[in-house]
């Protein structure tokens, strides 16, 4: 498990999320979101939290490679 910051929050439904890679976002509740998947298709899902906003959640390892999975799916990096 890894500690992260809180970044933004989900338009949807409010929860915390923390963008981890540009437009790749890890939510507290389990999921990996990302600008250019799904329904969100090229608008950003989240919104930046306020300043003063200083909380962390957990995100797992399993996250972490779905996260990883989209970042390189948008970015192509070993292009």
């Amino acid at each position: 498990m890894y500690k992260v910051k809180v970044t933004h929050r989900v338009l949807a439904n409010r929860r915390l999320a923390c963008e981890i890679y540009p437009e790749v976002f890890v939510v507290d509740n389990g999921a990996v979101i990302s600008t250019y998947a799904g329904p969100a298709n090229g608008y950003c899902p989240c919104e930046p939290v306020e300043p003063e906003i200083d909380e962390v959640f957990e995100m797992s390892e399993q996250q972490l490679r779905d996260a990883i999975r989209w970042a390189t799916s948008i970015y192509r990096p070993w292009r």
